[in-house]
């Protein structure tokens, strides 16, 4: 990074080098760090600064922000200190989208248009350009109130709007939530799910520009087909019905990757793979982390993909809460757990990385009962970051009012407009 200016420069020379890094700059590759937000001075007071505590939510990221969007938490003190005292109906849903801007460190509920989707828990969420895109989800109780339609927010306008599918469409998916997406090109790609009571194991595939969808696979014409061909024969490549599991894809397989039913959490040893070009099931076999083996049969993880490689953070066993964090490298499938480990063991939170390898955790539920629910965020350096970014949060921890100065004065500090533009 070009620094001119005087102010910046002594920062650099004098400070750079002296100093304790504060933890603002916290910015060291595999270090697990729960980040303090600072209250922005635009909100009311009498509002809440940051999301409260949830779970089943959503999160992305861009090289800027997270988004997080809904949540649910039942429990009607933190519902009376979110919403405030004089709040006449408490509803343990959080109709709302959240974004933390990195560089700030600060949170802000963003002011949307249009319709917001009303089902606010176990969706699925995906960045696609500057949209984010949702599908499926339930609202209050959870099972009666699903969807089976496709949302996008503009990022740019703050607008909700629907893609819906053609009255006539009959090759869209049940109305469902927990299901797992990807983006592949043009398409949105979705598969398992629950209704609240049925579980599914079909591929469905959505083209984003005419809003009409396919079904690759349905897993009842697959074990119809067998009963008419009077087939026996095992079949361990078709997976199990599930939800709450995670996808990750290659452009040419779709990885599942754990889930389970109400009951069950699936292994991650072995993989099913949906192959894209023959629509059929693979069963993958992983390899196992020298030293610590295979990760923990699990669902309601968090899972997110940079490249060709996969991080699994926390879920659930229905015995014991995770807080390891796991890599799967899809090109040789080898699976490694990481140094680092989440503050506290964590499911149905949500998780997202940046195009430059930063992860981000937020929320879940932190108790066996299930009653306890946090509202920390974490971040973990996947890749080291580059000397630009390491600069960058360098002098954000020095000037955390950065933001607030004037943008004259900061370009002739010879900071980077495009560093500046970052925290808009």
């Amino acid at each position: 990074m070009a620094v001119r200016g005087n102010y910046v420069t002594a920062v650099f020379q004098t400070k750079f080098s002296q100093d304790p890094i504060p933890e603002r700059a916290g910015i060291k590759r595999g270090k697990c760090v729960t980040i303090t937000p600072r209250k922005n001075p635009k909100i009311d007071f009498r509002r809440p600064h940051k999301p409260c505590a949830r779970s089943g939510h959503a999160a992305v990221a861009d090289s800027n922000n997270l988004y997080i969007f809904g949540g649910y938490n039942p429990d009607l003190e933190t519902l009376q200190d979110y919403f405030g005292p004089d709040e006449e109906m408490l509803f343990p849903l959080f109709q709302e989208v959240w974004r933390y801007n990195f560089d700030t460190n600060m949170w802000r509920r963003l002011n949307t248009r249009g319709h917001i989707p009303m089902q606010l828990a176990s969706m699925s969420m995906v960045l696609f350009s500057s949209y984010i895109l949702v599908f499926g989800g339930t609202g209050f109780p959870f099972g009666p109130t699903t969807s089976n339609d496709v949302w996008y927010l503009n990022l740019k306008d703050k607008r909700w709007k629907s893609l819906k599918a053609k009255e006539c469409e009959t090759k869209q998916p049940v109305p469902g939530y927990g299901q797992a997406m990807a983006v592949i090109g043009n398409h949105l790609h979705v598969y398992g799910g629950t209704t609240g009571w049925d579980y599914n194991s079909d591929v469905h595939r959505c083209n984003l520009t005419t809003g009409q969808w396919e079904r690759l696979f349905s897993l009842e014409e697959f074990y119809t087909s067998r009963v008419r061909k009077n087939n026996s024969e095992p079949t361990p490549q078709i997976p199990k019905p599930r939800y709450r599991h995670e996808i990750l894809t290659d452009g040419k397989r779709l990885y599942v990757i754990g889930g389970g039913t109400s009951v069950e959490a699936y292994p991650l040893d072995k993989i099913h793979a949906f192959n894209l070009e023959t629509n059929e099931w693979e069963l993958m076999t992983t390899l196992e982390d020298p030293q610590h083996g295979f990760p923990e049969n699990r669902r309601c993880h968090g899972c997110a993909q940079l490249d060709n490689e996969g991080y699994v953070t926390g879920g659930y066993s229905g015995k014991r809460i995770f807080d390891d964090i796991w890599r799967l490298e899809l090109k040789t499938l080898q699976w490694t757990r990481l140094e680092a480990r989440l503050p506290q063991p964590v499911y149905f939170h949500s998780s997202a990385v940046t195009p430059t390898g930063c992860l981000y955790c937020h929320g879940g539920v932190i108790s066996p009962t299930g009653d306890e629910r946090s509202d920390s965020l974490t971040r973990i350096w996947l890749k080291t970051p580059s000397l630009v970014m390491t600069c960058w949060e360098r002098v954000l921890s020095l000037i955390p009012d950065l933001h607030i100065m004037p943008e004259r004065k900061l370009m002739e500090l010879g900071i980077p407009r495009h560093l500046l533009e970052r925290m808009t």
